[in-house]
């Protein structure tokens, strides 16, 4: 039998029912047989007697009809048992580790005490954290704090009983303050605020970086793009098998556009792990307005699962790689394409939900989420990393960055057993129009001039391009499969 009262209720109030019928129908029958023994009676005697009521003549079914009244009179069947919460965790935090102890208050919220002040300040007027009604809704600093936890934390650590349990809160509050605090930090004005396009100094920043990794014809390639998975912690209901990407696991896609100092200018959510990263490619601000973002000289550095185009390069791939000048090609690009990764890397260490996102994905409304939580934790990485660049923050040793750079090797490392197995199968060649090849040439054009601009400027010799044996291409094929 089900420990739960509400079922246990509506198993009682079935049977009760099933009873009620059954003596209903047998005392209505045993009415009609009274009746019958007493058609010889006079009519006299019936006419001068008084009837006698419906509970009288109908008495089981009137109890159990009392039964049904009673079961129903309360609104819970058993003594609700109190759990006992308390909110000191919470004011620790925001009275006394804030001041006191910061290093303590980021591990736990992800943001320094001085971002967390200002966050406040920030989201504190939205519509969302005000209301009209007689009861005043919990400070705002508390239910952004609450948010930040579970954003900071995967697993069952940002469930939404742990929460609740964690910081001395109801359920339903866990579920509440989240979705206003992801409506806060998305609305059009904060995101606009925190996510920018690189200014004129970050975008000559780029430049020199990529300069002195690679060459001064390379240095206007100052942006990059790469793509990552959002594990769900479950198959989603809503069209679950979509969801199931190439690392046998059901996630969400993500796209991000970043700097080489690891700020994140663009990205975009909401496709499911099987999409190609081309498409959720498409989906992002920079492909649509590529014409007016960049000059005709500049390009944005991807890996191959990207369309070669004059205005977005990836590296060679088999049997082109093979090539010792292609292979040389390759390890420059992948010098600058690296901080990409260590751009991905960094927000997942900062936000480790986006490691194991405890949403359900069963419907629409689930889908979209997911999506604003993703959306909210982008826009929230760049706001902090632009107040720990102005408090003077370093980068290369905050402890959110190196637990990213961990995470993301180990992943790499994945990836590489998990095609060694042989389970990989992506596709990236596919069949493409007369207008993808022609842009598709226009790349291999460009990639082939900034090959030869960085040997020319490195002082490499190029080696002379041999003709493709039969081997060659059986491993081509055997590569696409």
């Amino acid at each position: 039998m089900s420990n739960d009262p509400e079922e246990s209720r509506a198993a009682q109030a079935n049977a009760l029912h099933q009873a009620y019928l059954v003596a209903l129908v047998a005392e209505l029958e045993a009415r009609r047989l009274a009746a019958e023994e007493d058609d010889s009676s006079s009519s006299s005697s019936d006419s001068g007697s008084d009837t006698d009521s419906d509970d009288e003549d109908f008495p089981v079914s009137s109890a159990i009809l009392d039964k049904l009244a009673n079961l129903f009179s309360e609104r819970y069947l058993k003594d609700r048992l109190l759990i006992r919460k308390t909110s000191e965790l919470l004011d620790l935090l925001l009275n006394d580790y804030k001041i006191n102890r910061p290093e303590i208050f980021r591990s736990y919220l992800r943001v320094t005490p001085q971002c967390f002040d200002d966050l406040v300040k920030a989201l504190g007027p939205h519509a969302v954290f005000q209301n009209k009604s007689n009861n005043s809704q919990t400070d705002p600093a508390c239910q952004i704090a609450i948010a930040l936890y579970r954003l900071g934390h995967y697993g069952n650590a940002a469930s939404t009983m742990k929460v609740a349990l964690q910081f001395g809160i109801s359920y339903g509050s866990v579920q509440n303050f989240t979705s206003r605090f992801f409506q806060a930090v998305t609305s059009t004005e904060f995101q606009n605020s925190s996510l920018k396009w690189a200014t004129p100094r970050a975008k000559a920043e780029a430049m020199e970086w990529v300069e002195q990794q690679t060459c001064p014809s390379w240095r206007k390639g100052w942006l990059m793009v790469d793509g990552t998975l959002v594990p769900l912690f479950r198959r989603p209901g809503y069209f679950g098998n979509n969801f199931f990407d190439r690392k046998a696991n059901y996630s969400t896609a993500v796209e991000i556009v970043s700097l080489p100092d690891l700020r994140i200018i663009d990205f975009s959510v909401g496709r499911p792990g099987s999409t190609h990263n081309s498409t959720g490619w498409r989906d992002t601000w920079v492909y649509q307005r590529r014409e007016g973002l960049l000059r005709s000289d500049e390009w944005i550095w991807g890996d191959s699962a990207y369309p070669l185009t004059k205005w977005c390069q990836s590296p060679y791939i088999k049997p082109e790689k093979r090539h010792p000048d292609n292979k040389q090609f390759n390890y420059y690009l992948s010098r600058v394409r690296v901080r990409s990764e260590h751009a991905i890397g960094y927000l997942k260490g900062r936000w480790a939900s986006l490691k194991g996102l405890r949403v359900s994905v069963d419907d629409l409304e689930g889908l979209k989420f997911a999506s604003i939580w993703i959306r909210s934790a982008i826009i929230l990485h760049s706001y902090a990393m632009e107040h720990e660049r102005n408090a003077g923050q370093a980068i290369e040793r905050d402890g959110f960055f190196m637990s990213g750079r961990r995470y993301m090797r180990r992943k790499k490392r994945f990836e590489r057993e998990w095609k060694l197995t042989g389970h990989d199968r992506t596709v990236y060649r596919q069949q493409t129009d007369a207008e993808e090849e022609e842009s598709l040439a226009q790349g291999q054009e460009k990639r082939e001039w900034l090959k030869e601009r960085l040997f020319a400027e490195l002082g490499m010799e190029l080696h002379p391009i041999e003709e493709e044996t039969d081997e060659d291409m059986d491993d081509f094929e055997m590569d696409v499969e």
